[in-house]
């Protein structure tokens, strides 16, 4: 299933935040718009800013019964987004060799192309180039981006489909693009 984009406004207008967040917020207003700009930036995924808030009031009550009672707070919010975000995957895609991570980003430009969730090498390969030209990093010749494809895989970031196409090979991402993004902003 695809689903709409929504941005941060789209997001608190709607209250799909507001009614779970409410429980512990004395402002209110202010947490869900704060969520709703982080998983907007992210990836716009309603869903994301739902499990983000869930987690973080579950983390506020467990810190509750521990100590004295807590409002959720940004600092309860961050530390959701950190546990939902972080995973061997989002490691081994930070610790990737910039090439790694250049084809990575192309293989998103392609997925959201296309509006499919599979691609060849080939057609990642265009997007790849595209990428290193506007990075001013020397682009990799089709072999070496064979070896960064079979490297990927190898690591299980990427589901490669077992064939002697070459070029044509079909490519799928193992985790959710939303990791991938988030794996690659900038900190």
């Amino acid at each position: 299933l695809l689903f709409r984009i929504w941005d941060c406004r789209e997001i608190v207008q709607r209250c799909i935040v507001l009614p779970l967040v409410c429980l512990y917020l004395i402002l209110a207003k202010l947490l869900p718009q704060l969520v709703g700009n982080i998983v907007a930036a992210l990836s716009g995924d309603a869903r994301r800013c739902l499990d983000i808030c869930r987690r973080a009031t579950e983390i506020c009550e467990f810190a509750r019964e521990k100590r004295t009672p807590e409002i959720v707070r940004m600092a309860h919010v961050t530390e959701a987004i950190d546990e939902m975000f972080s995973s061997p995957y989002v490691n081994a895609i930070r610790n990737a060799s910039l090439h790694e991570q250049i084809f990575l980003k192309a293989i998103l430009a392609e997925f959201r192309r296309a509006g499919v969730e599979e691609a060849t090498v080939q057609e990642i390969y265009h997007h790849h180039v595209a990428l290193c030209r506007m990075e001013g990093v020397q682009s990799p010749t089709v072999s070496e981006i064979m070896a960064i494809c079979s490297r990927l895989g190898a690591c299980r970031l990427l589901l490669v489909e077992a064939s002697n196409k070459y070029l044509h090979v079909r490519v799928r991402l193992n985790l959710s693009q939303d990791d991938v993004m988030y794996a690659l902003k900038e900190e």
